[in-house]
């Protein structure tokens, strides 16, 4: 029995020459080295050609064309936005006094049939105050002038006239009245102004 086991043994430490070669081969695995690639002498660029007087001259025509095409569509394109912005603009007028118009129609219906006149001049009031409120509306303001003095910048003096009770520079009458849109003068205001007290010398 302990033959047999020695010879047992003995076959089974022993190793083949192969597997022996297999462990060299494990062993003595080493990383490959990268051989460096030397770069390579490249010749630069050639410099680009110099243009000549004819070609910049056909250049900066180009530009100028492209330039002034771009602007005449630029105007073409406010003109049209401009006329737009009036359009909407009288639209939203027209639009105020609609009401006004309206009024004025059934005054002049009433007018035909209407037999006591203070009903008519009461119409006529409704009327003027729809015409203020759309004035209000609009940014429109009625210029003051009875009792006011003369303003050169918003009244226009026809005459003066002597007057006991207005002092002298003082507006008596107005004969056409004067708006402001805003802090803008539309029209200025037709008046006449106090010459102050009459002198004995004056009729």
């Amino acid at each position: 029995m302990s033959k047999k086991n020695s010879n047992f043994n003995e076959e089974k430490d022993v190793q083949t020459p192969e597997s022996e070669n297999v462990v060299e081969k494990d062993t003595n695995l080493t990383p490959q080295e990268e051989t460096p690639v030397e770069p390579q002498d490249s010749a630069p660029p050639p410099p680009p050609p110099t243009p000549t007087t004819e070609e910049l001259l056909a250049q900066a025509n180009d530009r100028f064309l492209r330039a002034r095409a771009d602007f005449e569509n630029y105007r073409k394109r406010m003109a049209r936005e401009f006329g737009e912005v009036r359009d909407t603009c009288r639209q939203q007028t027209i639009a105020e006094f609609l009401n006004v118009y309206d009024m004025f129609l059934l005054a002049v219906e009433h007018a035909e049939q209407a037999t006591d006149l203070e009903s008519l001049k009461q119409g006529l009031k409704m009327i003027l105050g729809e015409f203020q409120r759309t004035f209000e509306n609009l940014g429109v303001k009625k210029i003051e002038t009875i009792g006011q003095d003369f303003d050169p910048g918003i009244h226009e003096a026809t005459s003066q006239e002597a007057s006991d009770s207005v002092p002298e520079g003082k507006i008596i009458r107005e004969w056409k009245a004067g708006f402001m849109l805003n802090s803008k003068l539309l029209r200025t205001a037709t008046v006449i102004i106090s010459a102050g007290k009459k002198t004995p010398e004056q009729p």
